[in-house]
This record gives structure tokens, C-alpha cells and sequence, in this order.
């Protein structure tokens, strides 16, 4: 009866059991990266195929850019730039309205406007050929979990991506200048007057937006509320992209990432770990007035970690334990590694400094010489008291 109920508790209630996550967010895929070491801190099902909705328009914009000679050459809005537009958002162009690509521009990632991203697919390289290069681009950077269908993010089997390629895609087009200054600002005014507003501007009030450099949100029913936004906390850079909060709230994703960039930044920071004063070993040195040699770090080394956590990381020095005569500066030594547990955090290279005084080779040599002589002489000396001795 008592094994019985071991396996109905084992059964039934260890299935059950989840690892809570350290924040509490909706959102069902992604991935944080701390820009200045390039290192994910942080994802869920990172790497699913999912709908991206107007997370699309990142890449639509990127290939606009990348395919207009002026940006400040004109475009007249028409009818046929609100085609396929109904339930999307809008950047509220009018028909007649003579604007500029980088008005477009900033239509398309502030507002989200599906009248700005026909607008500049019409007036550059036309629907299929606008999508094949969205594509081509895609495959150029190395989005292996990506297709686009359509410049807007409309729900479709074939526009798709995952948290992961988002990252990538993000990253790649900060690179890009006037990417980035369209994509880190938060209000803009068109050559014509109009106001654009970033879709995180609503929140302003009651959430701390600010936080937020610059973000591109989606919003459809298959994708959810999604957001990929870049932060800077503390000197820390960070990007992170979340698809598919929930659609209870219109702000669920800008909560999400709040909650994410938050935690990090108060439960993490860069702790210096090794300094170049910081003796590691102390190995002998050969024909040298200085008896031993202290092996440092090679650099001050600060890392990213969990607060007050720098004090349990190993510290490791691998080779020489002796360094020879006459060994010359820049030698190296060996290799420093900083590890928790089984893993490395860092490695370099130890190299001998120049501080290090051997005796004058001269002075050995003469000295060598010196007492090999005298070793000749006692050796002679001896061989006569022999001879003698044989002759009595």
C-alpha cells in the first residue's frame, strides 16, 4: 500500500512540477543578449518558427534603405498605397501628400504604418521583387529559420521567423545608421507636417518607456503582442525580443520587457574579477638576481555576473613552472583561465614581462672559465703527486 502511494505521488505530482522563471512575463518566446559581450543572458524557445506580425517591418524597412539612392527624393502618396491596409496600423499618410523615403521610413518603424511600407514598396522595387529581396537578404545574414511572404507581417504560413532570427536581424540592421536613428526615436515630424509617434509613446504615462532606446513592436492574432527593443541599463547594452505576450493588454510585450531588462539590471553587473596586480603564482627564476617571478593578470578583467558572485569563480594559472635563463620578455608563459565550475569565462595568455635581471653572461662565462681552470690545475696537481708516489 505504501509503494502504491509513492508511485500515485510520483506519477501524478512530478510531472507537475515547474521551474518558475525569475521573472513573471506572458510572453512565450525569447531572447535577451548583452550587446557588449555578444552573450545570450536569457531564452525561451528562442529558436520556434512562429508569425513575427509587424516585427516584418524591421527587415522591410532595412531593404528600403539598402535599395534607395536619396532618402530625401520624393514619393506622392496614391490610392493604391492603402490596398490590403483595412485592420493594420497606419502612419495616417493621405493620398496626394508628397513626402519623403525617410519620412516612409520613419512611418514604417514609429507607427507601424502599412500605408508607408506600400508607399516604398511601390515606388521601389515593386510587391514580388520587394519580398524576394526581403528574402534574399534574410538568407544573406544568416536568418536559417526565416521566410517573409509579405513587406506588412500579415498572418501566413510563410511569413515567419523566431525569436533567435530576430535577434540577428536586429543587430545586423543597428549597424546601419540610418536605421538606427529612425529606430531609437521616439517622435518625428514629416516634411509635410505630420507627427509620427512610436507605438511605445501611448505607454508613457504609466510605464517607465524610457528605459526603452528604441523598439519595433507587432501585434497580429496568430503572433500576439510582440516587441524587439534594444536598452541601455548601468553601461550594460542590451537587446531583447519577445514574441507572443498576451493580447489581454495592449502593453503586455512593453510589460514583458520591462520585467526582463529590470531584473538584469538589478540583479547583474559587470564585477572585476582579476586585476594586473593580482598575484597568481609565484614560480623560481634561473641565473637571475631576482629568485622568483610573480605571474599576474594580464589585464584588469571585469565580467558580467550575478552581484556579489565574483568572489566564488576560480582563478587558474596553466604552464612554466620555472622560467629558464636568459628567457626573453614576451616569452610566453602560459595560460590564465577564470572559471565557474566547468565553465570558462575567460582565457589569455601570459607572457613574461621585462623586469626580470639575469646575471651578465660575461661574467658567467668568465667565471665558468675561471673555475674550469682551477679544476685543471687541482687535476694536474694531482696527477704529479701521483707519478711521485710511483717512484718511491
Amino acid at each position: 500500500m505504501k509503494k502504491l502511494f509513492v508511485f500515485i505521488i510520483f506519477v501524478f505530482l512530478v510531472p507537475n512540477i515547474v521551474f518558475a522563471s525569475p521573472f513573471d512575463i506572458t510572453s512565450k518566446y525569447v531572447i535577451l543578449y548583452n550587446l557588449n559581450d555578444d552573450e545570450v543572458l536569457f531564452e525561451q524557445d528562442s529558436n520556434k518558427q512562429t508569425s513575427i506580425a509587424s516585427l516584418t517591418k524591421m527587415m522591410t524597412a532595412l531593404v528600403a534603405i539598402e535599395n534607395i539612392d536619396d532618402l530625401s527624393d520624393l514619393v506622392t502618396i496614391t490610392n493604391e498605397d492603402f490596398l490590403g491596409t483595412s485592420g493594420y496600423s497606419k502612419a495616417e499618410f493621405s493620398v496626394g501628400d508628397t513626402v519623403t523615403y525617410e519620412d516612409l521610413l520613419y512611418g514604417i518603424l514609429l507607427p507601424s504604418g502599412a500605408d508607408a511600407v506600400n508607399a516604398i514598396v511601390n515606388n521601389t522595387l515593386g510587391y514580388d521583387s520587394f519580398v524576394t529581396e526581403m528574402n534574399n537578404l534574410a538568407d544573406q545574414i544568416g536568418l536559417s529559420n526565416t521566410s517573409f511572404s509579405n513587406p506588412i507581417g500579415k498572418d501566413d504560413e510563410d511569413n515567419y521567423s523566431t525569436a533567435s532570427d530576430i535577434a540577428t536581424l536586429l543587430k545586423y540592421a543597428l549597424k546601419n545608421e540610418t536605421f538606427k536613428k529612425i529606430f531609437t526615436t521616439k517622435e518625428y515630424t514629416t516634411s509635410n507636417g505630420l507627427v509620427l509617434e512610436s507605438t511605445l509613446y501611448p505607454y508613457k504615462d504609466i510605464l517607465e518607456v524610457d528605459k526603452i532606446e528604441g523598439s519595433k513592436s507587432g501585434f497580429t492574432k496568430d503572433a500576439g503582442r510582440c516587441l524587439a527593443s534594444i536598452a541601455t541599463l548601468n553601461g550594460v547594452d542590451y537587446l531583447l525580443v519577445v514574441i507572443n505576450a498576451s493580447t489581454d493588454q495592449n502593453y503586455s510585450a512593453v510589460l514583458d520587457s520591462l520585467a526582463i531588462y529590470d531584473y538584469y539590471n538589478e540583479n547583474y553587473s559587470y564585477q572585476q574579477v582579476l586585476s594586473t596586480n593580482d598575484v597568481i603564482k609565484t614560480i623560481p627564476v634561473k641565473w637571475s638576481k631576482d629568485k622568483t617571478y610573480n605571474i599576474t593578470g594580464p589585464e584588469n578583467v571585469e565580467l558580467y555576473l550575478e552581484n556579489n558572485t565574483a568572489e566564488n569563480l576560480n582563478v587558474t594559472y596553466d604552464g612554466v613552472e620555472q622560467i629558464d635563463a636568459f628567457t626573453k620578455s614576451g616569452t610566453k608563459l602560459g595560460t590564465i583561465t577564470i572559471s565557474d565550475g566547468d565553465e570558462v569565462l575567460y582565457t589569455a595568455d601570459v607572457t613574461l614581462d621585462s623586469d626580470i635581471t639575469y646575471y651578465n653572461p660575461i661574467v658567467i662565462a668568465v667565471g665558468i672559465i675561471i673555475l674550469l681552470f682551477i679544476i685543471l690545475c687541482i687535476f694536474k696537481k694531482l696527477r704529479r703527486k701521483r707519478r711521485r708516489r710511483k717512484r718511491r
